[in-house]
């Protein structure tokens, strides 16, 4: 992979923004995780973030929002966030995401694939990236092939059945132009 690309570009951040928002209280994501910022999920580690919460106040804080599937009014007053810091967060995770796929990619990539690849994998998970078909076309160097592979990443299960979601599409489609943009 190129060592000159850069682990949070400018369009990177741009298509973070759009796509995920910005909630400087912690909500939970549609997999039932807590999470705050733009999409940074809560772990222990993160009551540096917090003043007066420890690891195990934010472990439990953490806990009690995923078995109630609701975020409590002490994890609303506790766990509160400026927008310098949700940017810290996006770039500290858009960073290692960056990591993973230098680690997973064994082609060069521009600086457009890169920035729609991490966009996409910080989406769906890297666990899922990572047997993702997407991957093993993009590794073969099938390109033009990869790109198709967006869309399908578009479904979501709603009341038990796979339907696709306008707005995980247009995400799909906005990472997949950028993808296919020459540098």
């Amino acid at each position: 992979m190129n060592e000159q690309l850069l682990p949070f570009s400018h369009k990177l951040k741009a298509l973070l923004v759009e796509f995920e928002g910005c909630e400087l209280v912690p909500y939970l994501c549609p997999a039932n995780r807590l999470t705050i910022g733009y999409g940074h999920v809560l772990r222990p580690v993160d009551c540096a973030l917090f003043a007066n919460v420890r690891p195990k106040t934010l472990q439990q804080l953490v806990e009690d929002c995923q078995t109630r599937k609701r975020v409590t009014q002490e994890a609303k007053m506790l766990l509160k966030i400026t927008p310098a810091i949700a940017d810290k967060l996006i770039e500290q995770d858009s960073t290692q995401v960056s990591a993973l796929l230098r680690s997973v990619t064994h082609i060069e990539l521009n600086q457009n694939q890169h920035d729609a690849l991490v966009s996409f994998i910080f989406n769906v998970g890297q666990g899922n990236y990572a047997k993702s078909t997407l991957k093993t076309l993009l590794n073969d160097g099938e390109f033009n092939q990869a790109a198709k592979e967006f869309e399908r990443w578009s479904y979501a299960t709603v009341l038990g059945k796979k339907t696709q979601l306008a707005g995980l599409l247009r995400r799909r489609t906005a990472e997949r132009d950028l993808f296919l943009k020459e540098d």
